[in-house]
């Protein structure tokens, strides 16, 4: 089998349309080669991998108008917020139109549309994309996450997942002992304002609340949740420890019962030196005069009210 001619330079690196491929004078049988795909119409890339769903943006972007930019699920990926469940190779795109702009109508594409001109909006990783805030109102839309999770997250986001992607926003991720927040409680309580009225509302009045900060992960804002949901009083989050290594911070706690929640995830069984960390954290807690308990994921969902109920006798203790 005879390989492609080889493309232009000016093609063969990134995306380019079909008018490009006139200009640069490729005839159409060779835009119908194998090591070209079509993930839009009239947009060529040339083949690699599969392809997740920031690539696909950056495919999509070159046909995006001035009033146009990601939105919904699309943006939360690009925001890289906690979502239920993973990414499927064929999830759509979600482009929002703003002001008269008409919404965008292609394969692949979820359009949708606001008479709002004034929406937040920013840039991430050159990527025209609605601000952190107004995404997360928008997760809580039915529709907003599409067949992305399955039919039980068609209605939105529920209002402990709001809260987990809301602690996540204002909390930022941790690198190199800092956290950078992508927004402010203030910036959700703005964001909500805005979408008062609209559908989602409910969800999002509930889970403004409950958003706390600073949070390592979903799960241990799911298990907060739990707790508070069983009866028990809400825990401190990142509740700090003076050791005889220094102050260190619990993933959760009770400070005047002494009692402290240690969340492990699946990395603090499969890395040795988190494991070896996690044993020393223990001990240092313990030397200090608490309790620590370590909760796994079975203990989450059905094993929430066994939790509950050791959590509890340890309070009383």
């Amino acid at each position: 089998m005879l390989r492609p001619r080889p493309l232009p330079e000016i093609l063969a690196q990134g995306p380019f349309s079909y008018a490009e491929a006139v200009l640069a004078q490729v005839p159409r049988s060779r835009l119908n080669a194998s090591d070209l795909l079509r993930p839009h119409r009239g947009l060529y890339v040339p083949a690699s991998p599969a392809l997740d769903v920031i690539a696909r943006s950056e495919h999509l972007r070159p046909l995006l108008s001035a009033d146009q930019l990601f939105s919904h699920l699309t943006a939360a990926r690009i925001w890289g917020m906690p979502l239920p469940a993973y990414e499927l190779e064929d999830e759509p795109l979600h482009v929002l139109s703003i002001a008269d702009s008409a919404p965008m109508r292609r394969e692949g594409v979820v359009g949708w549309e606001t008479e709002g001109a004034d929406i937040p909006r920013g840039m991430r990783g050159g990527l025209p994309v609605v601000s952190p805030g107004v995404v997360w109102t928008q997760l809580a839309v039915p529709g907003a996450l599409g067949r992305a999770v399955g039919s039980a997250y068609r209605r939105g986001l529920s209002a402990e997942w709001l809260v987990a992607v809301g602690d996540y926003l204002v909390s930022g991720r941790r690198q190199n002992g800092s956290r950078h927040p992508l927004c402010t409680v203030a910036d959700l309580r703005a964001a909500l304002t805005r979408h008062r009225g609209k559908r989602g509302a409910k969800a999002l009045s509930l889970a403004i609340d409950q958003i706390r900060r600073p949070v390592d992960s979903s799960q241990e804002t799911f298990l907060r949740l739990g707790l508070v949901a069983h009866g028990l009083p809400e825990p401190e989050v990142q509740l700090p420890v003076m050791t005889a290594d220094g102050l260190r911070h619990a993933d959760l706690g009770y400070r005047e019962a002494r009692v402290l929640l240690e969340y492990q995830g699946d990395h603090h069984r499969v890395d040795r030196g988190q494991w070896l960390e996690d044993l020393r954290r223990v001990q240092l807690f313990q030397d200090a005069g608490y309790r620590p308990m370590l909760v796994g994921a079975k203990d989450l969902g059905d094993g929430l009210p066994a939790l509950a109920a050791r959590v509890r006798r340890a309070l009383s203790a």
